[in-house]
């Protein structure tokens, strides 16, 4: 295995974490060694970090993503991920940073959709995400629905998601997050795309009777698929 992955972590850092330990534990599992992994823990501050969950426009934030796409480049990698949905709004300029592809997490959950044969789905994200219609795009090229909660329903998940970062997500936030989704399927939604690498660590499979498409997990499999391929 001749491949080196490139992590960007510490946007979310348990997801980091995990993200980084599913990857390693489920090659190593299925081949002769481990993968060459690389992680650069993003420094970010928490003032960054909660400007970006809600939607707000961050220079520092893209100088700080841009450095670890470079040092990750320079150290070797032969594929980059970032295993967070919110800063995908960088995406294309941060692939003009790098001389190895950068996978994009947003893309490859598309592909999951499609895959499934999903018309309509849900997103629970970011508010960066849902503003700044991340998905909307990728979803409408292939012919799929995507349905977004209420402006007061997403100011509430943005909350949820800095309290995850944070250690403090409470029971009831919880309950309303699994109230915001079932309204979604209400609305028509088939699956409900995780489109914060976070959340799924406050929904499960077993709290709803419809699909969840955990965008991080995706991504995992994803770069399993690339780490194993010849």
């Amino acid at each position: 295995m001749n491949k080196t992955l490139g992590i960007v972590g510490g946007l979310g850092t348990e997801t980091s974490c995990s993200f980084c330990f599913n990857v390693n534990r489920q090659v190593k599992d299925i081949s002769p060694g481990q993968p060459h992994i690389i992680m650069d823990n993003v420094p970010v501050p928490k003032e960054v970090e909660r400007a970006i969950a809600h939607g707000e426009h961050s220079p520092e934030m893209f100088f700080l993503l841009k450095s670890s796409v470079r040092r990750l480049d320079k150290s070797g990698a032969h594929l980059i991920v970032i295993p967070c949905n919110t800063v995908h709004v960088f995406i294309d300029e941060l692939r003009q940073q790098s001389t190895v592809p950068l996978l994009s997490i947003i893309e490859e959950t598309t592909k999951e959709c499609v895959k499934h044969g999903f018309q309509k789905v849900g997103l629970l994200a970011s508010s960066t995400t849902v503003r700044q219609k991340l998905y909307n795009e990728k979803l409408r090229e292939n012919g799929i629905e995507l349905l977004i909660p209420d402006e007061q329903q997403q100011d509430f998940l943005s909350e949820c998601i800095i309290k995850i970062l944070n250690s403090h997500l409470e029971k009831e936030d919880k309950q309303k997050i699994i109230e915001i989704l079932e309204r979604l399927q209400e609305s028509g939604a088939e699956a409900i795309i995780l489109g914060c690498t976070d959340l799924f660590l406050a929904v499960k499979p077993e709290d709803v009777t419809l699909p969840l498409i955990n965008s991080t997990a995706v991504l995992e499999n994803s770069v399993i698929e690339w780490l194993l391929r010849e």
